[in-house]
């Protein structure tokens, strides 16, 4: 129907565009360092997902991954509905905070690659 677009839908795009690149970026490069394709042993740095790849292996994280996206849109769409410049600088600063964590991938996927 016209008129009922989704609430951020740039935003909202963007923010899954650059998280689903961090999950390909993060395989890639444990993919890649786990049969020892780099210079130095890559690891995920944070704690929780560490977790869920110790437990569940690469796609556990990739799961844990895509649910934190999940999630923080469910949550900026509903504080849209109040509050939309909340709920739309949320999605901006997801999007640069993710994005800049893509770039420090592609940098050690070119630092450590053989």
């Amino acid at each position: 129907m016209v008129g009922d677009d989704l609430p951020l839908e740039t935003e909202t795009c963007r923010f899954i565009l650059i998280s689903m690149l961090d999950v390909f970026m993060t395989f890639l490069l444990l993919y890649l360092s786990n049969r020892g394709m780099m210079t130095n042993v890559v690891i995920e740095s944070n704690p929780v997902a560490r977790f869920f790849i110790e437990h569940w292996g690469t796609n556990g994280l990739v799961w844990f991954k895509i649910a934190m996206v999940i999630l923080v849109v469910l949550a900026t769409q509903v504080v849209a509905i109040s509050r939309p410049i909340v709920a739309q600088c949320t999605l901006n600063l997801g999007s640069c905070v993710v994005g800049s964590v893509v770039i420090y991938s592609v940098y050690l996927l070119v630092q450590n690659a053989l």
